[in-house]
């Protein structure tokens, strides 16, 4: 059975039409014992050309799934927050305004509330929305010529505008508060600063594109990667290198956001309870906890739609994977690695003192490079991804649901209430998610079969 197939650099001068067609002619099909195939003439460059096209895996179309635009993103998670806030000061000041000799005729004691914390809170969760919000009237509003300059200058005056009224706020509560509440509650912006240097862009913009604008044209149209069905190892390897950065990318972004806006909401405002002030305090983490898990959730559904993993599946069936032979006969004759061929499944070679066997429809990836490992046991199946997910959310509602059944008291009834209720859209839109890539892929597996029996069967 061939091993791999070489791919041969273009020569110069020729127009991108022939260069393609010259790649596909001069791959030569190497088996594992060393030698050519036999053949010459129209045959080898019939079977050649029919053996370039049996590496390529089948992809299975995605059909269109609606998703949230970004400022429909935003503008939920403001909702989500403000409520999310809203709960836990009341979990907080709560008061019995009910009963007859109350002295209280709201529900909530609100002039223990401090003012400048409410405004620091609300600046910090509404940022995002602000941005966008005028990120897309300046699109809409701006000549084509002028639209770089007046986001920069949106960007930069909003910047110092956010700066400044925190700034206000951290002033006064100083005033007020001890140094160490003031320190805790800084802390999501000295994680920043930590994460991702001095860079405006994350603070404001958690889609914001991790590219140049160069880049960006030919690699991420619309802030979408796309994927290029390539033949050739090193484009493959590179685009996977390319993919798994901005993964990584946009995985820090929303673990910042949203654990940052879980802080802001859940955590601040037990730092700033007054000291005298009595409440429940495992529900009120509890409260914290469950709300960070739901913002964790959202944000990766948002940051990951369906049509983004199935770019990063379709590269990881191009990359393969290599798994190293424990128990080696030491007479099983092995191939030196060549990071220019395609190899086929079931190949073997040496690299590295080390012998390894190809797994995949065709294999790319470096023998033994622990990070083309995980991208294609990660990416090979999204599925898998999705349903760890959706077991994550599942479990959340089910706690949720439990909790609610063992709660008396009205607050707490109604905040559980709330929470799960924004609960239940996340996991509408990840059970939706799910169940369209473990059909699509369900039915890709039983091509991909297919396609390699067949090609093995044409060449043996």
């Amino acid at each position: 059975m061939p091993g791999g197939r070489r791919n041969a650099a273009s020569r110069s001068g020729q127009s991108k039409f022939q260069a393609n067609f010259y790649v596909s002619s001069n791959i030569g099909i190497r088996s594992n014992s060393g030698e050519g195939t036999a053949g010459n003439g129209a045959d080898d460059k019939k079977s050649e050309h029919y053996g370039m096209k049996a590496l390529a895996p089948k992809h299975v179309p995605i059909p269109v799934v609606p998703v949230d635009g970004h400022l429909t993103f935003e503008v939920l998670s403001l909702v989500v927050s403000i409520i999310a806030a809203s709960l836990q000061m009341l979990n907080l000041y709560r008061t019995v305004w009910w009963l007859p000799h109350s002295y209280n005729n709201y529900s909530m004691n609100f002039y223990l509330i401090d003012p400048y914390l409410l405004v620091f809170i609300i600046i910090m969760i509404a940022r995002q929305f602000i941005y966008s919000l005028l990120h897309r009237i300046i699109d809409v509003s701006s000549p084509v010529r002028l639209l770089p300059n007046a986001q920069k200058i949106m960007r930069v005056t909003l910047l110092i505008i956010v700066i400044n009224i925190l700034c206000w706020c951290l002033y006064h509560l100083a005033e007020r508060h001890n140094s160490m509440k003031i320190f805790y509650l800084c802390y999501p912006l000295s994680i920043y600063f930590v994460m991702f240097g001095i860079n405006a862009a994350p603070f404001f913009d958690i889609s914001a594109p991790l590219y140049g604008n160069d880049e960006k044209k030919t690699k991420f149209p619309m802030d979408k990667p796309l994927h290029n069905c390539s033949l050739n190892a090193s484009a493959i390897r590179a685009e996977v290198s390319t993919l798994r950065t901005d993964f990584n990318w946009r995985l820090k972004r929303a673990l910042f956001a949203s654990s940052s806006s879980a802080y802001i909401c859940g955590i601040a405002p037990i730092i700033f309870a007054p000291q005298h002030l009595h409440f429940n305090i495992p529900w009120v983490v509890q409260y914290a906890i469950l709300f960070w898990l739901e913002r964790v959730i959202a944000h990766f559904s948002y940051a990951y739609p369906v049509r983004y993993c199935d770019v990063l599946h379709r590269a990881a069936l191009h990359l393969g994977r290599w798994v190293k032979i424990e128990n080696r006969n030491s007479h099983t004759y092995a191939q030196v690695w060549n990071d220019s061929i395609l190899w086929r499944h079931g190949s073997v070679v040496r690299h590295n003192k080390e012998i390894y066997r190809s797994e995949g429809f065709c294999t790319v990836a470096e023998p033994g490079n622990s990070n083309h490992s995980r991208f294609y046991d990660l990416f090979r199946n999204p599925t898998i991804l999705l349903c760890s997910v959706l077991g994550l959310q599942l479990l959340l509602v089910c706690a949720q649901l439990l909790i609610l059944l063992c709660t008396t008291d009205w607050y707490q009834v109604l905040s559980m209430t709330l929470l799960l209720v924004i609960n239940y859209y996340t996991l509408f839109k990840v059970t939706r998610d799910y169940l369209i890539c473990w059909k699509i892929y369900h039915a890709e597996q039983i091509i991909q079969d297919k396609s390699q029996m067949t090609a093995n069967s044409t060449i043996q």
